[in-house]
Order: structure tokens, then C-alpha cells, then sequence
């Protein structure tokens, strides 16, 4: 009997000092999930994203969460060479990278730490490559492997990027979340400590925050970063409260437990609105949600069966019963937003009876039955996958087709699907950029089947042309062509199927003022204070 109270005893005394010391100096975000590391490079996951990207490091451009232009971050300036081929950056003189416990820097940023970051990715044989497993989803998954053919320095101050063929949308893929920039320093002395994979769970940044601890499913505590080049934070310590169910996360907010509250459910939205010491923040997304139905698996094999559960599907039934007022119908993977979104494309409409032929012309007249892979709890681009899930599951029902809903932690769930045993996933993408190479090449390309986020496993070798030769010119007629070509053909193909797309919302407290919400993921704590 002694042991349980002593450890609820001790729970709830920590609980107590994260929230009091959080009300003095800074501010508690309750979020939904634990990060799978705190190096976005190696992880297809939002939450890691979410937990690392934007707090503890920088990029060596921004996009400009207003106008969706490119501006100068790490880098001030850039030249491209006339051929398209050669991207020389110079790099933003006084950077600091976070000092810590463990570590302290001895010099500020330099093209090293740039070179670093790239070869780590780019040379299998690098001493870093396969450390943390060796796998880079998202650089994999847009082909920059085959893009870049190298990297270098160009004096301390200026980098290099050399390309293999011209590609219009790299200065966006800078900007990337997942294009953060490490400490070629830090990775050096974990190398030589023999910890290497501690550059990726005991973060080194130069972000606006410095990683303090944390504790796996309960908390991540950061640290203001004094000198930060874009402005010092104004909270000084920035704790992020991992509590997976929405109804928590807001039960928290409410009782004042936590300041800022991630992805409310839909359902939640009223509730939050009829509350003065509420705030309620709407941003629009560039995100999708989808069906991705495994293209390599009979009978999603066959084009008709993929057509035919596109037609069953009630899109309007999902924004009323999950999105509420937060979400659009997907006719297309891009939203409305994008500049590459083909405004022609006819809008789905439930059609059972084609449904039902099209079944019949595949063979499957009887129907059939197949399982769908749910992650737990709700994302940016779905409030309720669960829900989402089971209503798709009625839609079905009514052509013959019996789906098994199977809810899974995510390690799980992607093991499965890295060796591709599964009929389909509910999921979805939320981009980095403006530019549409970014929703199509990392979930639908061929490169992206093996080592991307292709859980379609569908490969065109039409469609990757299509994307390609966008991609070799910065006029905008060119490209705008190829994305709507892209857009048809993946209309009639099937290997996914985009359901909706999601206004971004975040909760907070009334007196928290200066938060940033980005159209692409993400919260900005920057300049985050308590009125």
C-alpha cells in the first residue's frame, strides 16, 4: 500500500513543480503525442516535427507564413548559376548553437555544420549515415539522393549545393521543416564519446529554444536560447505536456493546467469559443487527409476496385460528422490554397451504383473484405481518424465491401508498412511549402515507395516524368501544366484517395498572447508571453 501512494505521491508533486515553474517563466502546450526523436530528419512523424523542427533548430530559408515567399534564415543570400546546377548560399554571420550541460560550442555557425548535415544523408558510407537507423524519409522520398550531387564549403561563410539536373522547387526545399541544420562540432565530440546516436535524442540546435529534458509519454522541457539570432523568446522555459486524448488536453486548458492546447477535436471547437478565458486561433492548412489504398496488393491492384471505393465514400458525411466548420472537401491532394491546384477537376460525389459496376467489372461483384490501419488520436489534417475510419466503413457496407478497422501506436504501425502488410492506411500530409512538388513527389513518387512516404506503393514512371520536368524550369506556365496533368491522372488511378482538408486550429488561454500558427504544422513559441 506504501509504495503506490509514495509513487502517486511523487507523480503528483512533479506535476506540481513543471506547472508552477511554467506559470512564473514561460508556458506549458499540451500536445497530443511523444516525439519519435528530436532530429526530423529521420522521422516521417508530426509530432516530431512538431516537438523539434521550429524550437531547436533553423533552416537556411523560411517561408513566410503570410505571404508564402522565401526569405533568408541561416542563410542571407543566394546565387544560382545560370545552368540551373550550382546554389551558392552565404551563410548569417554570429549564429550561435545552444549551450548545454554537455555541450559547449566553441565557434558559431560555419559552412561545416551545412556540410555535415547534407553528407550525412547523401554518403552511405558517412560515419553518421546509418546511426539512429539510417533512414531520412522525407530526403529520400523527394529524390534528393539523386539531386544532389554534392555538397561544399566555399570559405567558412558560404556553402555550395551542386545539382544533377535543374529542379525549380530546391530553394523550397530548403525551407523545409525537415531541413534543419546540426552541429557538424557536437556530432563530433558524440563520435568520439562513442554516444553518436545522442545527436539525435540530446538535441544541439541553434533554434530558440535549447532541449532541458525529457521524460518519454509525460513532458519535454525546453530552455530559452539567450542570443538567439532571430530575437530572443520572451517566456524562458517552454514545456511541452504530452497528453494524448483531445478531452484531456482540453480539461487541462480549462482548469489552467496548460496554456495552449494542440489540434482540438471539431466537436471541441464550440465549447472553447463560448469560453472569455478561451482564445481560439484558425489558420488555413496545406494539408491533406487520405485513403491510401497498397497498389501492389490484390485486389487494390486493379484500378476499378480503387475507382470503385473512391465513388462509395460519402465526403460529406465526414466533414459534417468529423470536421465540422474545419475542414473542406478533397477533390485533389493539393488544396484550393496551392498555386498548382487544378480548379477543373470534377468533385466526387457518392455514386453507389458505379460503385457497385465497377466491382462487378473487376470481378469482386460479391465484394470483399480488407483491413484499414488507423493511428490513435487526432492530427492536424484529421480531428478523428477513428471516427473517420468507421464512417468509410458504413460507406463501404453498402457496395460489399467489409473493412476491419486495426488501431495501432504508430512503431507498429510502420513496421507494417515498411514491409507493405497492409490493404490501406488512413492517414495524410501536411507540406512544408508552397511549392506542389512537395505533396506529390514524397507520397506519390516511385523514389518514395521503398524509402518515402509512398503508402500507396504506386509507381508511374509517367507521373514521375511529369513531376520531373516540372521541375526543370522556373516558368510558372511550364509547371502549372505538368501539375495539372499530374492531377488527372492521379484523378483516374486511384492510388489514393484525398478526403479533406483541414483548417489548422490551436486553444489557448485568453492572457497568451504573440503565438504563431503555420499554415504548414507547427507552432511558433518565439515570441509567445503571458499578458
Amino acid at each position: 500500500m506504501f509504495k503506490p501512494l509514495l509513487l502517486g505521491l511523487l507523480v503528483l508533486v512533479t506535476g506540481c513543480q513543471k506547472q508552477d515553474d511554467a506559470s512564473r517563466t514561460g508556458l506549458i502546450y499540451c500536445t497530443e503525442g511523444s516525439p519519435q526523436t528530436f532530429n526530423p530528419q529521420i522521422s516521417n512523424s508530426g509530432v516530431t516535427l512538431d516537438a523539434s523542427s521550429r524550437t531547436l533548430y533553423d533552416r537556411l530559408l523560411e517561408v513566410n507564413p503570410n505571404t508564402l515567399a522565401l526569405e533568408p534564415a541561416l542563410a542571407t543570400d543566394w546565387h544560382i548559376s545560370e545552368d540551373g546546377l550550382t546554389y551558392t548560399l552565404t551563410l548569417r554571420k554570429g549564429v550561435t548553437f545552444h549551450h548545454t550541460p554537455w555541450f559547449k560550442p566553441s565557434r558559431t555557425l560555419h559552412a561545416d555544420d551545412v556540410v555535415f548535415t547534407y553528407a550525412r544523408q547523401l554518403d552511405e558510407q558517412h560515419p553518421y549515415h546509418n546511426v539512429s537507423g539510417g533512414e531520412y524519409p522525407y530526403f529520400y522520398s523527394l529524390g534528393l539522393d539523386q539531386l544532389i550531387k554534392r555538397v561544399h564549403k566555399k570559405g567558412p561563410g558560404q556553402v555550395v549545393f551542386e545539382l544533377n539536373r535543374p529542379d525549380a522547387s530546391f530553394l523550397a526545399t530548403l525551407a523545409s521543416d525537415y531541413a534543419i541544420v546540426l552541429s557538424a562540432e557536437y556530432a563530433s565530440q558524440m563520435q568520439q564519446a562513442g554516444t553518436p546516436a545522442l545527436l539525435d535524442s540530446r538535441p544541439i540546435g541553434t533554434g530558440p529554444f535549447s532541449f532541458k529534458e525529457y521524460r518519454h509519454n509525460e513532458f519535454i522541457r525546453y530552455l530559452r536560447h539567450p542570443g538567439y539570432w532571430g530575437g530572443e523568446a520572451k517566456i524562458e522555459q517552454l514545456i511541452y505536456d504530452i497528453t494524448p486524448k483531445s478531452s484531456k488536453r482540453l480539461a487541462k486548458l480549462l482548469t489552467g493546467e496548460c496554456d495552449v492546447m494542440s489540434t482540438p477535436a471539431a466537436s471541441q471547437l464550440s465549447v472553447i469559443k463560448q469560453k472569455p478565458e478561451l482564445s481560439l486561433s484558425v489558420q488555413s492548412g496545406m494539408n491533406v487527409a487520405f485513403l491510401a489504398l497498397n497498389t501492389r496488393k490484390p485486389p487494390f491492384n486493379k484500378v476499378q476496385v480503387r475507382q470503385a471505393i473512391a465513388s462509395a465514400i460519402n465526403i460529406d458525411n465526414l466533414l459534417q460528422a468529423v470536421y465540422f466548420e474545419t475542414g473542406q472537401a478533397a477533390n485533389s491532394l493539393l488544396p484550393p490554397l496551392s498555386w498548382g491546384y487544378n480548379p477543373s477537376l470534377p468533385m466526387r460525389k457518392p455514386d453507389l451504383q458505379r460503385a457497385r459496376q465497377l466491382l462487378k467489372e473487376a470481378g469482386f461483384e460479391q465484394g470483399f473484405e480488407m483491413q484499414v490501419l488507423v493511428q490513435p488520436g487526432s492530427r492536424p489534417y484529421n480531428p478523428d481518424a477513428l471516427k473517420t475510419a468507421q464512417l468509410i466503413r458504413n460507406d463501404l457496407a453498402r457496395i460489399g465491401i467489409k473493412l476491419k478497422i486495426v488501431q495501432q501506436e504508430w512503431p507498429i504501425t510502420q513496421a507494417r508498412l515498411a514491409k507493405g502488410q497492409y490493404d490501406s492506411l488512413l492517414s495524410g500530409w501536411i507540406a512544408d511549402n508552397a511549392d506542389p512538388d512537395n505533396f506529390f513527389r514524397p507520397l506519390l513518387s516511385c523514389a518514395a515507395v521503398e524509402r518515402g512516404n509512398n503508402y500507396s506503393r504506386w509507381c508511374s514512371p509517367a507521373f514521375d516524368q511529369l513531376l520531373d520536368d516540372a521541375v526543370t524550369t522556373p516558368q510558372l506556365a511550364f509547371r502549372l501544366r505538368n501539375y495539372y496533368y499530374a492531377q488527372t491522372l492521379l484523378n483516374e488511378q486511384v492510388p489514393l484517395i484525398p478526403l479533406a482538408h483541414a483548417l489548422r486550429t490551436l486553444a489557448s488561454r485568453s492572457d497568451i498572447q504573440g503565438l504563431s500558427l503555420m499554415p504548414f504544422g507547427g507552432t511558433v513559441f518565439n515570441q509567445a508571453h503571458r499578458e
